[in-house]
């Protein structure tokens, strides 16, 4: 039942591309989806990002889309109107084909709302959207502000949707941090692990790399013993871009891949077929639920292969890492359910060449909006499933791998660790073998708070930086 109705929720146009005849007006809609599409959602913000558009214009996008198509890629509308925000080619908004790409479209709608808000600094994300769309009906985008905003905090929620990566950029077997600026700075500044603090007050690695609205992670691409940077453009190029690590900075980036992970698609890294190199892994995260892999040579990514044709649809939460220990990366998703229902954990294992079906491996954990993680906190070769409530009661949980389940229905192994608003994460900062907790605090502060794995819980959080990770930027 969980894949029938994926399924049928993906026979609509959802975020790709539909091919129209330019001569005919397009038909009425019958009706308008009473849902967003989520990747829609995450498109528009990654364009939002990428062109650095200020909180007012990004909420004026999400106001607009939601009142023209309820964040929908609408193959029809009112007289020649199409896509999610319902522009109209007769109008000078492009072609059929244009508008029906939610990039292109997302794109047309941002550069005009910045130049709204420019000339018009005191109007409100409604206005600024008014001033975009020219609606007969001028009031309705301020009125739809409160859906707006739970909408970007869903679509926020998935473009960080980052369950672990290595970071170990020195080599020297203690996991460091480091934040991508992203925005038109695009800076990648690194603090190394000493085995008790992150030294120093971070060090640009790179004074250009991965730009808003493009995915950063890591991974040792090269098998050098190095964790490299590696970047996500998205979008209808879709390029990857690596910058490879010295043991003191990220070299100048070149490109791995030409075409991987468009538009909405999530994406991960690990070694899946157990060489030495890690991989890129994509999850379409739609209806289809397919996962691509492209494995690394070492210098390039090599052509992208469907690896599994239903895993991690429209709302899990995918992660990638070696639950067996056999040395080969597998994926992992949270169905996260509500309370609890449906806060399944499903596992596809990898045979070095594809993921094998999955199978479900924990049946409540990481319920609704609590923030899954996965890395091998016990130390015993097999990577584990930790779940952060990050909110006022700020509980970590905790189920280990047994190489053919997470045992147990989760252990708290911190009471008090990842206050709503921080980003928790997993890595091994000491070099014991045993991924620790890590928190970003972010806000105001800016903090980097530890708690070391003992193998059975997770100490107390200790300051190891206080200054790192700004709001806004990319922390791993």
């Amino acid at each position: 039942m969980r894949r029938l109705l994926a399924i049928l929720c993906a026979l609509s146009t959802a975020g790709g591309l539909a091919v129209l005849d330019p001569g005919r007006a397009a038909a009425a809609c019958p009706a308008i989806p009473s849902t967003a599409d989520l990747s829609v959602l995450v498109v528009v913000h990654r364009v939002a990002r990428h062109l650095n558009v200020s909180e007012k214009v990004l909420l004026a996008g999400f106001e607009a889309g939601w009142v023209e198509s309820h964040m929908n890629n609408l193959p029809c509308g009112d007289k020649t109107s199409l896509g999610v925000f319902q522009q109209r080619y007769d109008y000078g908004w492009g072609t059929p084909e244009q508008i029906m790409d939610p990039v292109y479209a997302s794109t047309q709608f941002f550069t005009r709302a910045i130049g709204c808000d420019q000339n018009h600094p005191a109007y409100s994300a409604g206005q600024v959207a008014q001033c975009v769309q020219g609606s007969g009906f001028p009031d309705r985008y301020d009125q739809a502000a409160g859906t707006a905003g739970q909408l970007l905090a869903t679509a926020r929620r998935t473009v960080e949707m980052t369950a672990g990566t290595p970071t170990d950029f020195d080599g020297d077997g203690k996991d460091d941090i480091v934040t991508f600026t992203q925005g038109s700075l695009a800076d990648a500044y690194v603090a190394t692990s000493t085995g008790s603090s992150f030294a120093g007050t971070s060090v640009k690695w790179n004074d250009y790399f991965s730009l808003g609205g493009e995915t950063a992670l890591t991974g040792d691409f090269n098998g050098d013993g190095k964790d490299d940077a590696v970047t996500f453009t998205h979008g209808s190029d879709a390029d990857v871009w690596v910058a490879l690590s010295t043991g003191t900075s990220f070299a100048g980036a070149t490109k791995w891949h030409d075409f991987f992970a468009p538009r909405g698609e999530l994406v991960a890294t690990g070694d899946v077929n157990g060489d030495g190199k890690d991989d890129i892994v994509s999850f379409t995260h739609d209806g289809l639920g397919d996962v691509y892999v492209a494995l690394s040579t070492g210098a390039a990514f090599a052509a992208s292969a469907k690896w599994h044709d239903w895993f991690a649809p429209t709302g899990e939460y995918p992660a990638v890492a070696d639950v067996n220990g056999d040395g080969k990366a597998d994926v992992i998703t949270f169905t996260q359910g509500p309370g609890d229902t449906a806060a399944d954990v499903y596992v596809a294992l990898s045979t070095g060449s594809s993921f094998a079906a999955s199978a479900t491996w924990h049946d409540l954990f990481a319920v609704g909006g609590e923030l899954p993680r996965v890395g091998d906190v016990n130390g015993d070769g097999k990577a584990d499933i930790v779940s952060f409530t990050c909110d006022s009661n700020a509980d970590a949980y905790v189920a280990l791998s047994n190489g053919t389940s997470f045992v147990g229905t989760g252990l708290k192994w911190s009471d008090y660790f990842c206050l709503g608003g921080e980003f928790p994460y997993l890595a091994d900062v000491n070099g014991d073998g045993k991924a620790d907790a890590l928190t970003f605090t972010k806000g105001s502060t800016n903090d980097v708070w530890v708690g070391l794995s003992t193998g059975t819980g997770f100490l107390g959080g200790v300051k190891w930086h206080d200054f790192f990770g700004l709001p806004g930027e990319t922390t791993l």
